[in-house]
């Protein structure tokens, strides 16, 4: 039985167009499943614990699978519970697609959801948690990638553009967040701050433009951001951003699509199972896409393979 929680809004509007062609094909090979449609940010996150919470009438296994972007699938597993018994599949329909593209899966739907019918294993997964204060303790997972400062101020600003849906019906959505993150640098806030790596290793930095943390190799939509990232290795690959100015930040984002950022001045990778930020001004803050608000204070920390996942 499958489990299929969609997002009709996805790719500016077409996801569900592209549902109604998975669902024909699911109706024609007489495969037993049902559909889930959010209505709402967050809802994706209700339907997955409604789903898999062990309070559930139905507690036979679940192949749960997600038809979205990034963002739906960061809202599911934000709502899984680890201790049922289910296994993940994603078929991409996002403008990003940055999970996908890590996991090389099919960027075609209808020969995602042929792989997944046909899956012969099941991966185990990493995935991330960001811990912050909102008021009170907050504990988000992550998939593909967490990051404070200048990479949430994109993200954040690729939602209020209406150029995101025009790059994406000319499949050139990349640009959009190349065209939005060159604006942002003249705009962006650094701070000063101290990194600490698993408890132990204190870095002070200076000028701390951003740094991310990622699960996956990919961000904004295909910049490789963590280019050795290994989703099932049990560390955090870490880029750190700082003491650059805004001219050379611009050069570190054109570098980033083919990952070669990585040898350049103003720029440090890490490997760790946790680490913890403080900062002396507040930088927003995102998981997979999705803004946290401005924090001054944040820990990551990587959960090694937890994640079932059908590939």
């Amino acid at each position: 039985m499958y489990y299929f929680i969609v997002n009709p809004h996805s790719r500016s509007g077409k996801g569900l167009g592209i549902w109604h062609k998975i669902q024909k094909q699911l109706d024609r090979d007489e495969i037993p499943y049902t559909v889930h449609m959010t209505e709402s940010p967050g809802h994706a996150t209700q339907l997955a614990a409604r789903l898999t919470s062990a309070r559930c009438e139905d507690q036979t296994p679940k192949n749960l699978i997600v038809l979205g972007g990034d963002g739906t699938l960061n809202e599911v597993l934000n709502g899984l519970s680890m201790s049922a018994s289910v296994t993940l599949g994603y078929i991409p329909s996002g403008s990003g697609n940055d999970f996908s593209r890590g996991m090389k899966l099919p960027r075609n739907a209808q020969k995602a959801l042929q792989r997944l019918l046909c899956a012969k294993r099941i991966r185990s997964l990493d995935y991330g948690i960001l811990s912050y204060t909102d008021g009170r303790p907050s504990h988000r997972r992550f998939l593909v990638s967490s990051g404070i400062g200048y990479d949430a101020d994109v993200c954040q600003n690729l939602f209020s553009t209406c150029l995101k849906k025009w790059f994406n019906r000319l499949h050139m959505g990349k640009l959009v967040y190349l065209f939005i993150g060159i604006k942002r640098i003249v705009l962006c806030k650094s701070a000063d701050g101290c990194l600490t790596l698993d408890g132990v290793k204190k870095i002070s930095l200076k000028k701390i433009r951003y740094i991310s943390s990622h699960i996956q190799k990919y961000e904004g939509g295909g910049f490789q951001f963590a280019p050795k990232a290994d989703p099932a290795d049990g560390y955090l690959d870490l880029c750190v951003v700082s003491g650059v100015s805004r001219l050379r930040l611009t050069f570190l984002l054109a570098a980033s699509l083919v990952g070669k950022h990585v040898c350049c001045k103003g720029v440090r990778t890490y490997s760790c199972r946790e680490a913890s930020l403080h900062t002396e001004r507040p930088l927003l803050v995102h998981v997979d896409g999705e803004i946290c608000g401005k924090q001054t204070d944040i820990s990551l920390r990587c959960v090694e393979k937890k994640v079932r996942f059908l590939s």
